[in-house]
C-alpha cells in the first residue's frame, strides 16, 4: 500500500513544481519586463548617465534606420560581430528613450526600395573582397519635422566610441536649429587690411570649414551681455583684456555658454609682427593671455615662456634656404595621445609655432583634462631669443629638455565662485565707456570699456538692462596655449583651380578645431562622454607566451640565419677564386666543394622553416589550451559540483532509510 502511494505523490509533487515554475516565469516577465544584467568587465551595454540624459531630452519623437547588408557580412564573421554590437547598442538607446527614440533594423537587399531608402538617406555601399554584395553598414535618422542626420559608415576603427557617435547623433536630431560659434579674434582669421602689403586678405582657410557646420557669427565686439544665442565663443588671441570683458565672459559660461579659448606667448601671426616674421625683431606685444581668470581658476599660461621639443621638433628653412628642425616649431603626434578623448580620436600631427603651456596649481579649482601634449623631451626658450636669433641650429646649444611632458591644450571643468564678488567692474575713471582703447588691439574687437553699440545704434545699456550677477556657475571650455595653429602655413595649402579654392591638408589642425567646437556645442552630458573599451578581447595570456615562443625561436633563427650567410659568401668567394670564372662547367675539385655547400644549404633551409613551423604549431597550442581553459573549466566546474551535490544527497537519503 505504501509503495503505491509514494509514486503518486511524487507525480503530485512534480505537477505542483512545474506550475509554480511557469508562474514565476510570466511573474518575472511581468516584473522584470525591459530588465537587463551587464556582465561585461567594462559595462559595455550599460548607457552612461550623459547618454540617458541626452534620451531623456528628446523633445519630438526621433526615428533612427540601420541599414545593414547582412548578405554582404556572410564572409566577414569580424564585422558580423561588430554589427551585432551596433544593433545591442542601438536597442539600448531604445529601451532607455521612454518611447521617444524609434528604432528600425533594415537588410537592403540589392535594387530594393530599402536600398532606395538608404541612397537617399546619403548612406554609400562599399564592397568588401570576400563579397560580391554591396555592403550598407550605417545609422541615419529623422526628427518630427524632417531633419535627416546620418552616419554613412559605422567604421569598426571608431568601436570605444559608439556609444558617443549614437549620442551625437541623438541630439543632432533633438535640436532643429544650426549651433551659433562666435568668434571674437584680434586676428584677422575672416580677412581684413593688410596696410604693409594694402591690400585686402584673404580669411584663413579654418573658417570655411566651421562655417559649412556652424553658424559662424564675426561678433567684432564682445558686449557687457554676450548674447545667449551664442552656443560657443571661439575667443582667439585676447590682447589685453579688460576685466569688465573677463566679467562678461566668465557671466557668459556662467548662464550655460560653451568657449574655445586660443591664447598665446608669442603670436607669429598676430598682425603686429613686423616683415620677415620672427626673425626680423621682436614687436612690442604680441602675448595674450586670461591671467586673470585663469590665475582665479587655479591655472596658468606662464609669460615669457615658449615650449620646444626635441623630439616633435619639424624642419623648416633658415635663411640660406636649407631646412633644419626648430625647436619651438613642433608637431604633436596626436596618435600618442589618450584615445578615450573625442577631441583627438583618430587625428594624426597638429603643427604649432611658438607656443606655451598651460601649468596647473595644485589648488585649482577646475577640473583639468588635458588633450595635447608634448613629448617628455619637451624644454622652455625664452621669446626674445627666438626673435633675435637668426639661426636655428644655435637654439640647440641652450636647449635643455625637462625630461616631461607639458600640457599645451586641455579642457577645463566644474563650478566655481565668481572672480567678481562685487559684481560688474566699474569702467577707469580716466576712460569714459564705449572709448576704444588705441593701445589695446584687442579692445577693438571685445569692446573695451563694456561697450554694447554697434555703428547707428545706442551705447551702453542702463545697468538695469543688463543680466544679474551670479555668483557662482559652472564653466566648460577647452583653452590652447597656441593661436599659429591656426594660421594657414602650419596645416594646409590652398590654390585657386577655374575660381574654386583647393584645399590640400597636411596636418590635422583643422579637424581638430571642429572637433572641439563640436563637442563643446553639444549638451554637457555629450561632454561628459569617454571612449568606452572595446568589446572583441583578445587572450592576453595568449600574446604574452606567443612573444615568449618568439623570442625563443628567434634566437635559433637568427643563428641560422648567420649560418646561412656566411655560407652563401663562401659560395660566392669560391666562384670569384676561379681564374676561368666566365667557364660554363667546374672543375671536379670546384664541383665536389660546390656540392657540399649546396648541401649545407639545403639543410639550414629546411631547418629555418621547420623553425617557423614550430612557432606557428607553439602558438596555436598555447591558444588552444587557453581558449580550453577559458571556455571548458568553468562548466566542468559546475558539472563536477553537481555530480557531488547528487551524490551527497543520494548518501543522505540512504543514511535515513536505514
Amino acid at each position: 500500500m505504501t509503495r503505491s502511494i509514494r509514486p503518486r505523490y511524487g507525480q503530485l509533487g512534480l505537477g505542483v513544481l512545474l506550475l509554480v515554475f511557469l508562474a514565476a516565469v510570466a511573474l518575472v516577465n511581468v516584473v522584470f519586463r525591459g530588465a537587463r544584467l551587464d556582465l561585461t568587465e567594462a559595462g559595455l551595454y550599460t548607457l552612461s548617465e550623459g547618454t540617458q540624459r541626452v534620451l531623456e531630452g528628446i523633445p519630438e519623437p526621433v526615428r533612427l534606420y540601420f541599414f545593414i547588408s547582412r548578405g554582404g557580412l556572410s564572409d566577414s564573421p569580424g564585422l558580423r560581430a561588430w554589427a551585432d554590437r551596433v544593433e545591442d547598442m542601438l536597442n539600448e538607446f531604445e529601451a532607455h528613450s521612454d518611447g521617444r527614440l524609434d528604432v528600425s533594423i533594415i537588410d537592403p537587399a540589392p535594387f530594393s526600395e530599402d536600398e532606395d531608402r538608404a541612397a537617399a538617406f546619403g548612406l554609400q555601399a562599399v564592397r568588401l573582397q570576400v563579397s560580391d554584395d554591396p555592403l550598407y553598414f550605417g545609422v541615419a535618422g529623422s526628427n518630427a519635422v524632417g531633419d535627416e542626420e546620418f552616419i554613412a559608415f559605422m567604421n569598426p576603427q571608431r568601436e570605444q566610441f559608439l556609444e558617443y557617435d549614437l549620442a551625437k547623433l541623438v541630439h543632432s536630431l533633438s535640436r532643429t536649429d544650426e549651433p551659433v560659434v562666435g568668434l571674437v579674434s584680434s586676428l584677422p582669421l575672416t580677412g581684413g587690411f593688410d596696410p604693409m602689403q594694402t591690400a585686402v586678405t584673404e580669411p584663413w582657410i579654418i573658417t570655411s570649414p566651421i562655417s559649412d557646420l556652424f553658424d559662424l557669427r564675426d561678433l567684432d565686439i564682445i558686449e557687457d551681455e554676450i548674447d545667449d544665442e551664442v552656443d560657443v565663443l571661439m575667443l582667439v588671441h585676447p590682447k589685453g583684456a579688460t576685466p569688465r570683458q573677463s566679467y562678461a565672459f566668465e557671466q557668459y559660461l556662467f548662464r550655460g555658454g560653451r568657449a574655445l579659448v586660443f591664447i598665446d606667448p608669442l603670436a607669429e601671426a598676430d598682425p603686429a609682427a613686423p616683415p620677415g616674421g620672427p626673425m626680423a625683431g621682436m614687436p612690442a606685444d604680441r602675448s595674450s593671455n586670461l591671467e586673470f581668470l585663469l590665475g582665479h581658476w587655479g591655472i596658468e599660461m606662464p609669460a615669457e615662456t615658449v615650449v620646444g621639443d626635441g623630439r616633435y621638433a619639424l624642419r623648416v628653412s633658415e635663411v640660406d634656404g636649407t631646412l633644419a628642425r626648430h625647436p619651438a616649431y613642433i608637431g604633436v603626434d596626436l596618435a600618442e595621445t589618450d584615445s578615450t578623448e573625442v577631441v583627438t580620436a583618430e587625428l594624426d600631427v597638429l603643427n604649432l609655432g611658438f607656443a606655451g603651456y598651460l601649468k596647473v596649481n595644485e589648488d585649482a579649482a577646475l577640473e583639468v583634462t588635458p588633450l595635447v601634449r608634448t613629448s617628455n623631451d619637451a624644454g622652455f626658450l625664452d621669446p626674445n631669443l627666438l626673435a633675435f636669433t637668426p639661426d636655428i641650429n644655435s637654439l640647440w646649444s641652450g636647449f635643455n629638455p625637462q625630461g616631461e611632458a607639458v600640457t599645451l591644450a586641455a579642457r577645463l571643468s566644474g563650478t566655481v565662485a565668481s572672480a567678481f564678488p562685487d559684481g560688474r567692474p566699474e569702467a577707469p575713471e580716466d576712460q569714459a565707456d564705449g572709448e576704444a582703447d588705441d593701445a589695446n588691439p584687442f579692445a577693438e574687437a571685445m569692446g573695451q570699456g563694456g561697450t554694447s553699440s554697434l555703428p547707428g545704434e545706442e551705447e551702453e545699456p542702463e545697468l538695469s538692462e543688463l543680466p544679474e550677477h551670479i555668483a557662482e556657475g559652472e564653466v566648460q571650455l577647452i583653452v590652447v596655449a597656441d593661436t599659429d595653429l591656426l594660421s594657414d602655413r602650419m596645416w594646409a595649402q590652398a590654390q585657386r583651380v577655374f575660381g574654386q579654392l583647393l584645399v590640400t591638408e597636411f596636418a590635422s589642425n583643422g579637424n581638430f578645431v571642429l572637433n572641439a567646437l563640436d563637442q563643446l556645442a553639444g549638451s554637457s552630458d555629450l561632454m561628459s562622454l569617454r571612449g568606452r573599451a572595446a568589446f572583441s578581447r583578445p587572450f592576453d595570456r595568449v600574446d604574452e607566451l606567443r612573444l615568449e615562443a618568439e623570442a625563443q625561436f628567434r634566437l635559433t633563427e637568427d643563428r641560422l640565419q648567420e649560418e646561412l650567410v656566411s655560407t652563401e659568401n663562401r659560395l660566392a668567394e669560391l666562384q670569384e677564386a676561379r681564374d676561368d670564372q666566365f667557364a660554363l662547367s667546374p672543375t671536379p675539385e670546384q664541383e665536389a666543394e660546390l656540392e657540399k655547400f649546396t648541401d649545407e644549404r639545403l639543410r639550414i633551409r629546411r631547418e629555418l622553416r621547420e623553425v617557423r613551423r614550430n612557432l606557428d604549431a607553439s602558438i596555436q597550442r598555447l591558444g588552444a589550451f587557453l581558449k580550453v581553459i577559458n571556455i571548458g573549466l568553468i562548466p566542468l566546474l559546475i558539472g563536477i559540483g553537481g555530480l557531488a551535490v547528487a551524490l551527497l544527497r543520494r548518501r543522505n537519503r540512504k543514511g535515513r532509510g536505514s
